[in-house]
């Protein structure tokens, strides 16, 4: 019983994956243990969290929801779409690489963040975070060196752990600083690429993570316009 039924989990744990990726819908936040701090999503696609700890964001909510990408901001065929819940995609076996997973997924209080506001279209999902003082900085320092160190590593799923690669994706030089990725997550039959994109401005993260190296995946052209009207929304934002 106790082997059927690590299978049976480990099954459910890659097929939802799985599914969340083949359909291009990424997860924005659903609250986890504090839940009453989640509001209704709003429109395109946009929703609040804010944590319930006693951190505080050096951005307002005002700048973190003007970061957010609306419909209007993305290239014709995205969509925004619903929450479809809290994605995680497991535990890096390298503590060093576990942020690279933290900026993909959806938690309700991720990364020491004091809040967040997410926008969720079905190419990719964007993260708006809002820091204490000089966290955010903090929470990127070396991370070209963290890249380097987690060109190979191991993410654990509910047990069931699968090899994982990581390289640079180049970007153009924007905020306080900016950085790219593309992750593949191998889980046997299936291979899941995403690029990934992360842009700071004094104390805010504004981060975008769509899927990549698949046949239905996001052509580059659009990733490099969605990137950089990423990084245009936060610095008008938080100047503003």
């Amino acid at each position: 019983m106790p082997v059927s039924f690590s299978v049976s989990a480990s099954a459910r744990r890659t097929a939802a994956v799985a599914l969340a990726a083949s359909s291009l819908l990424f997860a924005a936040a659903c609250g986890g243990s504090d839940a009453k701090s989640d509001k209704p999503a709003e429109k395109d696609g946009a929703k609040s969290t804010a944590s319930s700890g006693a951190a505080k964001s050096s951005v307002t909510e005002a700048q973190l929801k003007a970061a957010l990408l609306t419909e209007k901001d993305v290239p014709a065929g995205w969509k925004a779409g619903p929450s479809t819940g809290g994605l995680t995609f497991g535990k890096a076996t390298k503590p060093e690489c576990q942020k690279l997973l933290e900026l993909m997924q959806s938690e309700s209080a991720p990364m020491g963040a004091a809040a967040r506001q997410t926008s969720n279209f079905e190419y990719g999902l964007q993260q708006v975070f809002g820091f204490d003082g000089d966290k955010a900085a903090g929470y990127l320092k070396g991370f070209e060196a963290t890249l380097a160190q987690c060109a190979a590593f191991t993410v654990d799923m509910e047990g069931e752990k699968y090899p994982a690669a990581v390289k640079p994706l180049t970007v153009d030089k924007a905020g306080d600083e900016a950085h790219g990725y593309e992750l593949v997550l191998d889980m046997g039959p299936i291979k899941m690429g995403f690029h990934n994109y992360v842009v700071r401005k004094g104390g805010a993260l504004s981060t975008l993570s769509t899927k990549g190296k698949q046949p239905v995946g996001l052509p580059e052209a659009d990733f490099k316009t969605v990137t950089a009207t990423v990084a245009k929304k936060l610095d008008q934002a938080v100047k503003g």
